[in-house]
């Protein structure tokens, strides 16, 4: 097998073992409910997070161009299965907003900002997207396969014992993984006719990153898409109950990670065999216009559709900007670059914090569909803009 995909499927692999973090609300509900936690305090952790990986990802990505992405997987891989075991013997809202919230937050972004770099720098740009997109699917899926499992364990080894099971895999599972992931080696000046890698492309420095406007659009569109996506992964059960009268809210959950995994996978191929530009015009202007159907026609039938438009965009947004941020930028400072986009989600996990308060105020979502579908559509017309930095 071709060193590159052995590096792209052990990638997979490890998106899948640490996804895990996208259960929570299944660690949050034995909080609220074995542990007498209050609603707020069983969120906490997740909330801490959201606002921690996202810039976290900035300092990983330099770290893994500088020391390379097995040393920092790894690195990441001890933060994450000795936070999970400290969690296990402090079960209180300030330690596990601590452990789960900044902790989590620092070791994912030293494993997710290495991962996918590595993977794609092995393969020519006409195959960037599908192996992307291969990559980020392990952490995409990883909730629709865990979460039964978490679940099972939770109710027949208890809280404490589950958390010690999941650091113990974390551990063994990250670490070996790791071993398999390396950037390839540097072209020489003149590549044999079938090599799959591309030529050094130096790219810019990191400097010189913020000269761009191209840099400021694709924040932009990262924050205004990945915080749509977060909203509905936070409220998704309620909305389903208030808006559109399905109790079991629980289903749409699960098909919203069905739909963003795959997500990940289409939007690689439709990036390769269309372009980038075209991919994003296609996924952000469907999530825009679903947006707007679901404000005029409420019925169960319309949002499984929503669900499976929105799941579908939400998850191809992590497979397209790696390969956006690769061709516009170069992939030598490309974990930095990626990183820097990539905080726009800080921004953007604020907008489940607007919809929370819209609700509240109105009594549905049909407020937070507009804002949402206004972000999207400004998200649309930001994608049209976005060009090959000139001299890059």
């Amino acid at each position: 097998m071709y060193r590159g995909w052995k590096v792209a499927i052990a990638g997979f692999l490890i998106n899948l073992i640490t996804g895990v973090i996208y259960t929570w609300s299944i660690f949050a509900s034995s909080l609220y409910q074995d542990y007498g936690w209050a609603y707020t305090q069983a969120a906490l952790p997740y909330t801490v997070f959201l606002f921690c990986y996202p810039p976290a990802m900035i300092l990983a990505g330099r770290l893994q161009d500088l020391f390379g992405p097995r040393r920092m997987i790894i690195i990441g891989g001890f933060i994450l299965s000795g936070a999970t075991l400290a969690s296990s013997l402090i079960i209180t809202p300030a330690g596990m907003a601590l452990l789960w919230g900044l902790c989590w937050g620092l070791g994912l972004a030293c494993s997710f900002a290495s991962v996918t770099p590595a993977a794609i720098k092995w393969f020519a740009r006409s195959r960037k997207g599908l192996v992307a997109g291969v990559v980020v699917f392990g952490m995409g899926i990883s909730a629709f396969i865990m979460a039964p499992v978490i679940d099972f364990a939770l109710k027949t080894l208890g809280l404490q014992l589950t958390l010690q099971t999941i650091a113990a895999f974390l551990f063994a599972g990250v670490f070996v993984l790791a071993l398999f992931v390396e950037n390839p080696p540097p072209a020489p000046k003149e590549d044999p006719p079938h090599n799959n890698q591309e030529s050094d492309d130096e790219g810019i420095s990191p400097t010189e990153i913020f000269r761009y406007p191209q840099f400021y659009i694709l924040w932009l569109i990262f924050c205004f898409i990945a915080g749509t996506g977060v909203t509905f992964v936070n409220h998704l059960d309620t909305i389903a109950r208030v808006q559109f009268s399905v109790e079991q809210g629980f289903l749409m959950v699960s098909m919203f990670s069905f739909f963003n995994a795959w997500g990940r996978i289409v939007s690689g191929v439709m990036s390769d065999k269309m372009g980038r530009q075209k991919a994003m015009l296609i996924n952000f202007s469907a999530l825009a216009c679903m947006l707007v159907a679901i404000i005029f026609y409420q019925a169960p039938f319309m949002l499984a559709l929503a669900v499976t438009v929105i799941g579908l965009s939400y998850g191809g947004l992590f497979t397209l900007f790696p390969a956006i941020v690769s061709g516009l930028f170069g992939d030598k400072h490309f974990g930095f670059f990626y990183g820097l986009i990539f905080s726009g989600m800080t921004v953007g996990a604020l907008l489940p914090l607007a919809t929370g308060y819209l609700f509240e105020v109105s009594g549905d979502f049909t407020m937070a569909f507009i804002m949402l579908a206004g972000l999207s559509f400004t998200a649309v017309l930001l994608s049209l803009t976005v060009k090959q930095p000139k001299g890059s």
